[in-house]
């Protein structure tokens, strides 16, 4: 059995199930961090991927906070069905910061008029409608040319709920146009999300220059420091087996640890599989999720085929070969039709949707943890 060595010397840090918390708190992730440092600093920024729960909205923010004293980088969320809520958010971050926010409050007083920010095939624009005393009736200023004057990095989270707001083709054409500005002097970009911007895109090719950075389950050697130190912020001594059984449990997913340690300061025992048993039961983590969030990925119909495929491939403990697959749907689901190409570019999709990972010509679902998950949800043995 596994057992792993506690350093020494570790601080304290109390556990914070969700939300932001100070970039200092953030363990681990120097990789992934330095690989977006060096997508801004070389290249045309970075593209963040990577499962629900893995931190990556803690590490874009820990990227501005780190830029802060070389250059800067304005952060902003698009998780809203409003369009108009994103650009006020991202006209308040521009309005803010310190080498942006002069030059758009010059403009402002320059052209004395109603400021708004606009999202659309053209990239973003503010434009405003002028008084009656002047020759024209708009003024509009480009916000990645003026981004790109500052060399200021603009990191989009959470971007296509942005991209199905506008709809598949006029994303693109926004996206494109940010790339266009990219490729001839404008500032670098990072964008992220949990739901795959595939789903929203008709075409990945507005986002190919810039750097994909995978997020996935933390270090061995990370994830053991977190839980050690989540645990010395509950008043825990971190005990090797402890820190194992909860390394093991998550496998290695910073939100449940979070969540796992944050629990059993509420318990009389430190049962660690009681805890995460008990979460994916009452459903703590949302984890139904997984499961209907699929009908919005692949329609009615996609869904069922999809929901057939990890059934069967959840119920195994080993990976499982696609003629396997194919030959189990055939019996249990004739109805679905499946042609063996049909079965591989689903099998393609589950593996970007972060539901499967490829062993050779065989899949297996991506973790234990979401095995279990799918398991219960599904009412699997």
């Amino acid at each position: 059995m596994w057992i792993p060595k506690i350093p020494d010397g570790l601080e304290p840090l109390a556990p914070n199930p969700g939300g932001r918390g100070d970039s200092s708190s953030l363990v681990g992730r120097a990789k992934e961090i330095g690989r977006l440092k060096e997508a801004i600093s070389v290249g045309s920024g970075a593209h963040v991927i990577g499962e629900r729960r893995m931190g990556k909205t803690w590490l874009v923010q820990k990227l501005q906070d780190d830029l802060a004293d070389t250059v800067t980088a304005i952060y902003v969320s698009a998780e809203t069905s409003s369009l108009d809520l994103f650009t006020d958010r991202l006209l308040a971050e521009l309005r803010k910061n310190r080498l942006v926010g002069s030059d758009v409050s010059s403009w402002e007083k320059e052209i004395s008029g109603e400021v708004k920010l606009n999202v659309g095939i053209a990239g973003f624009k503010l434009t405003a409608k002028l008084s009656k005393s002047t020759d024209r009736t708009t003024a509009s200023l480009d916000v990645f040319e003026l981004l790109g004057r500052h060399n200021v990095t603009l990191i989009i989270d959470e971007i296509t709920h942005l991209c199905k707001e506008l709809g598949s083709k006029d994303a693109g054409d926004f996206l494109s146009s940010l790339r266009s500005s990219r490729q001839t002097g404008g500032p670098p970009m990072v964008i992220s999300g949990s739901i795959g911007l595939h789903h929203a895109l008709a075409d990945m090719s507005p986002i190919n220059d810039l750097w994909e950075v995978s997020v996935g389950p933390m270090t061995l050697e990370d994830s053991v420091e977190l839980a050690a130190r989540l645990l010395l912020g509950i008043g825990v001594t971190p005990d090797p087996g402890i820190v194992t059984e909860i390394v093991e449990q998550t496998c290695r997913i910073p939100y449940y640890i979070q969540h796992v340690v944050d629990q059993l300061r509420c318990r009389n025992d430190l049962n660690v599989a009681g805890v995460v048993d008990e979460c994916i039961k009452s459903n703590t983590w949302h984890t139904d999720h997984y499961d209907t969030r699929l009908d919005e990925y692949y329609g009615a119909r996609g869904a069922k085929k999809a929901r057939a495929i990890l059934d069967f491939v959840a119920a195994s403990d080993v990976a499982v070969d696609v003629e396997a697959i194919k030959a189990r749907l055939d019996i249990d689901h004739p109805d679905l039709k499946l042609t063996r190409d049909e079965l591989l570019n689903l099998l393609d999709k589950l593996k970007k949707d972060f539901y499967l990972v490829r062993e050779g010509n065989a899949v297996r679902i991506l973790t234990p943890l979401l095995t279990r998950i799918w398991r219960h949800h599904r009412w699997l043995k």
